[in-house]
């Protein structure tokens, strides 16, 4: 990718995104995420290809939070309308984040307009698992990186609050027999 723009509110993400990977910081506390995006590519055409990893955490609305709580929705739909809003006419909209039930605000009508391509659900981890341990093997792919955390199995209901409540700069906990 020519660039690459990783969208959070947390700084410890963000820093590490763009140390690691080279990624431009977008906090969305601060800025508009998509037209950010939108400012920073050429001819203001957009990315090429989003990613939205969060799904139903995303923080949306009052509205949506209420519409979550009372059950009449699923999911906030602030992350994927900002990848609709941030990817080019033709561009891919790339969802493995989870969502569930209905989404409130999902514009399929701009989706539509502009000839997106969706790649969403479950990813089928059997199917790649033998390219991905070549790569590793080859040391091209290095997913320990990420790995912040390793406990053992036992404490795995810690581990699963550090990671939740975003302490200690948590990106991955790897639970141990």
């Amino acid at each position: 990718a020519e660039k690459i723009f990783m969208v959070d509110h947390n700084e410890y993400r963000l820093n590490y995104a763009a140390a690691t990977y080279d990624a431009i910081p977008v906090n969305f506390d601060e800025v508009d995420a998509a037209e950010f995006i939108i400012q920073n590519t050429d001819n203001y055409r957009g990315v090429d290809a989003v990613i939205d990893a969060i799904g139903f955490e995303a923080k949306g609305s009052v509205i949506e939070t209420v519409l979550t709580n009372l059950k009449l929705e699923g999911s906030s739909g602030a992350a994927l309308r900002q990848c609709i809003a941030a990817v080019r006419r033709g561009g891919v909209v790339s969802v493995p984040g989870v969502y569930a039930g209905p989404i409130h605000g999902f514009l399929f009508g701009d989706a539509f307009d502009k000839g997106l391509t969706f790649k969403m659900g479950q990813t089928h981890v059997h199917q790649y698992l033998p390219q991905l341990l070549e790569l590793i093997e080859r040391g091209e792919l290095t997913p320990e990186t990420i790995i912040t955390h390793r406990m053992k199995l036992e404490d795995a209901a810690e581990g699963y609050r550090i990671f939740n409540e975003r302490e200690e700069d948590c990106r991955k906990v790897i639970l141990l027999p």
